[in-house]
């Protein structure tokens, strides 16, 4: 038995199928390649495969990552390049690599995770304006958001019960990375995985409702650049071999 760890991206069309779409086609993926996968057992067997973190619909990616549990060790460039050549355009694998057997899972490692967010803003905004509206959000100390509760079994018919949460331990940066005209790119760098997970469009609400953030909500468009792990001192990725027993 291998764990063949994959870095992917997902791009174009591709970004608007669900995740439990994805999962379809990677398993449709294995069978097409002929990818030695270990499956379930059971009568509805399945491959055994494991995402780092789901990716909301409409997003696009540039670091996601997969582990599949292969029956025997295999060469990274020749998965790389079978799976790649029966995926569709707008999924590729870019790195693979066979990691150690205790190695923590995805979900279990995942830390935090960077974007490019593109807005409109309703007028022009200079670096310094942009920057302070930034400033006037990061400066809380608490940002609430509301969360829907989860609803205990055979209480579906009741209305949703909301509690609220400080969402601002969950945004570790958020800076201008390009001003042009009415169009500005932010990289945000906010929590991700089982210990804290925040989209980047609840951060853009936020800085339109309580920093005044002057934009065309309606436009925005998000893309995912990576998904770390915390390394101490640094954010390594789920690649790095340093990070497999963290």
């Amino acid at each position: 038995m291998a764990i063949m760890r994959s870095r992917f991206y997902k791009k174009g069309d591709m970004v608007f199928i669900s995740h439990l779409d994805l999962i379809r086609i990677f398993e449709r993926a294995t069978r097409r390649a002929d990818i030695p996968i270990d499956y379930t057992q059971g009568f509805n067997p399945h491959p055994i495969m494991a995402f780092a973190t789901a990716l909301g619909v409409g997003v696009a990616s540039e670091g996601e990552y997969i582990d599949m549990q292969l029956s025997n060790n295999m060469d990274n460039e020749l998965f790389m390049k079978k799976l790649n050549n029966v995926l569709p355009d707008g999924l590729k694998i870019i790195k693979s690599k066979i990691i150690t057997d205790n190695a923590k899972s995805l979900m279990s490692i995942i830390r935090s995770s960077t974007y490019l967010v593109k807005l409109r803003t309703k007028k022009l905004l200079s670096e310094t304006d942009m920057k302070q509206h930034i400033d006037n959000l990061l400066d809380r100390k608490v940002i609430v958001e509301l969360k829907q509760k989860k609803q205990r079994r055979g209480r579906k018919n009741r209305k949703p019960e909301f509690r609220e949460v400080n969402i601002r331990p969950l945004i570790k940066n958020v800076e201008p990375f390009l001003l042009d005209e009415h169009e500005v790119l932010l990289k945000m760098h906010l929590a991700a995985g089982s210990q804290g997970n925040l989209k980047p469009e609840v951060v853009v609400d936020k800085l339109c409702e309580l920093a005044n953030l002057p934009i065309e909500q309606y436009e925005t468009r998000v893309k995912r650049l990576g998904l770390f792990i915390n390394g101490g001192n640094k954010f390594l990725t789920p690649l790095d071999e340093e990070a497999w027993n963290i």
